[in-house]
């Protein structure tokens, strides 16, 4: 009898060891938080809470601190979106305002100074979520020794109203106001810092990276006050930053009291308390045409333009990687934005920049339109915003991303909007041998600017710094160069317009 009971005591044992393998707890300053064992040693924890659900009286407030939880609270499932829009052919995920958590992939619990990659996703700032990198588990990126963290942030109207009752009552209170986007992730960064050590990473080696709204993300979060201190490296990818990238507060207001009156109050404190009192899909279902949200001047968070910042030094004094890809188009596609709209909306006449791009006999109308696109808001800010960072002193480096994966090089004129990305955290689908290559360079730069800050590692192409004389990013396509005064011709015309627009002086090399 002794023996069957020692024997079931030791089966519990061992099963409760077992579990425990694949359990992993970790001890946070909210709580302790269960995540799930993956291969090879690493863990990953999803939805865990960084603040305070933004739902009820906290609508449109600064976010706050996430109350604590006694005992261990289920980490291996995602938690849900920041209220959106569903996404025809997407798989939709579960969505609450209750949406502030992140997700964080460690490659070893046991590890020490691990460094830390922060990935803001993407997606107009109305769309996207922190699960969409972290459902990939254990990346390439992971795999070298990275901790992995993704957040969720406010979106849409949730994260970006401004609206003069609410700014009324915000400053009564001493609040910040408009982006509680940014005031998401600035909380986000601040768990990094104080929970990442108990994961295995080193809160004083973090990187930020992001593509297209996480990469505006980035150069917001080097340009405002608050993230001072929060990181150590920044790379924003296809982000913009030249224009269109933030508005002013009055016109942000002037924005948010248009879209308060389709509920049709009858002044805007009533207005206003009909807003905070709608269920999120209420409001979702009040907006119309394509989305348009971004970075707000408020005077605090964001004193001036980003860009402004930028030129003027006022930035984040971390190493900085910039870039964008050959077909950026592919988004204004998406979004609809054909000459009409691009004249319309942002004042641009095809016809005065074709002496820019090429002759009739050169360039058609239909490739003209798509350098247009791609140069506007993505190719000239990031090599623009490169320029304004490296004469500020910052190691900067900067690139193109031209290459087209082997099954779409004859179909398609150039590299997708964000198609960088999968390349660089190691994701692509079913490569061939050619784009696995690219992949591993592109992951070998990532991992070296991770790890010390600067690109260049051996065994690949040199990557120099950016300079405000020669321009020259390192163009990656079937062949990788770094070319000097790359693509002058075509994007000078929009330098001059950032200098009319913002008052400043481009310092590239450039004729006026």
């Amino acid at each position: 009898m002794r023996s069957h009971v020692c024997l079931a005591i030791g089966l519990l044992a061992a099963g409760s060891a077992a579990m425990a393998a694949e359990s992993p707890v970790v001890q946070t300053d909210a709580g302790a938080v269960r995540g799930v064992a993956l291969d090879g040693g690493a863990a990953a924890f999803r939805g865990i809470p960084y603040a305070a659900p933004p739902v009820g009286a906290l609508r449109w407030r600064p976010t706050q601190p996430v109350t604590p939880w006694k005992g261990v609270r289920d980490a291996t499932s995602f938690g849900p979106d920041c209220p959106q829009p569903v996404r025809e052919g997407r798989e939709t995920a579960p969505q609450s305002e209750d949406c502030l958590t992140l997700n964080v992939i460690t490659p070893d619990l046991r590890g020490t100074k691990l460094p830390v990659l922060v990935s803001i996703h993407g997606g107009a700032f109305f769309v996207g979520s922190g699960r969409e990198l972290a459902e990939k588990d254990v990346s390439e990126i992971v795999k070298a020794g990275v901790v992995l963290v993704a957040p969720n942030y406010r979106l849409g109207r949730l994260g970006f109203f401004s609206h003069p009752e609410l700014s009324r009552r915000s400053r009564q209170r001493g609040d910040a106001l408009s982006n509680y986007w940014l005031m998401d992730q600035i909380a986000a960064l601040q768990w990094v810092q104080r929970n990442i050590e108990r994961f295995g990473g080193d809160p004083d080696n973090v990187t930020i990276i992001g593509c297209s709204a996480g990469g505006s993300s980035v150069n917001a979060l080097m340009a405002t006050p608050r993230a001072r201190g929060l990181f150590a490296r920044a790379s924003a990818r296809s982000g913009g930053g030249f224009f269109n990238a933030t508005r002013p507060l009055a016109v942000a207001e002037s924005q948010g009291r248009e879209f308060a009156a389709r509920i049709g109050a009858r002044d805007e404190a009533q207005a206003l308390e009909r807003l905070l009192a709608m269920d999120a899909n209420a409001i979702l279902a009040l907006e119309s045409g394509p989305p348009d949200f971004g970075a707000v001047v408020d005077g605090e968070l964001l004193p001036e333009p980003t860009s402004v910042s930028f030129a003027s030094g006022r930035i984040a004094r971390v190493p900085y990687m910039v870039g964008s890809t050959s077909d950026e188009a592919s988004v204004f596609g998406l979004m609809g934005f054909d000459r009409k709209v691009l004249r319309e909306r942002f004042g641009i006449d095809l016809d005065a920049l074709r002496a820019h791009y090429g002759t009739p006999d050169t360039i058609d109308d239909a490739e003209l339109l798509r350098q247009v696109q791609t140069d506007f808001i993505f190719t000239s800010a990031a090599m623009g915003m490169a320029t304004l960072a490296a004469a500020a002193g910052l190691p900067t480096y900067a690139y193109y991303f031209d290459y087209v994966s082997e099954a779409e090089a004859a179909n398609v004129r150039g590299a997708a909007h964000c198609a960088d990305m999968p390349y660089s955290f190691g994701t692509l689908r079913d490569p061939a041998p050619r784009d696995s290559q690219i992949a591993q360079m592109m992951q070998d730069f990532l991992l070296a600017f991770i790890r010390n800050g600067d690109p260049n590692t051996v065994g690949r192409p040199h990557w120099p710094r950016f300079d405000k004389q020669s321009m020259a990013p390192l163009v990656i396509g079937t062949e990788t160069q770094v070319v000097p005064g790359f693509r002058m011709r075509q994007l000078v015309p929009w330098y001059l317009r950032w200098e009319r627009e913002s008052g400043q002086r481009f310092p590239g090399s450039i004729s006026r």
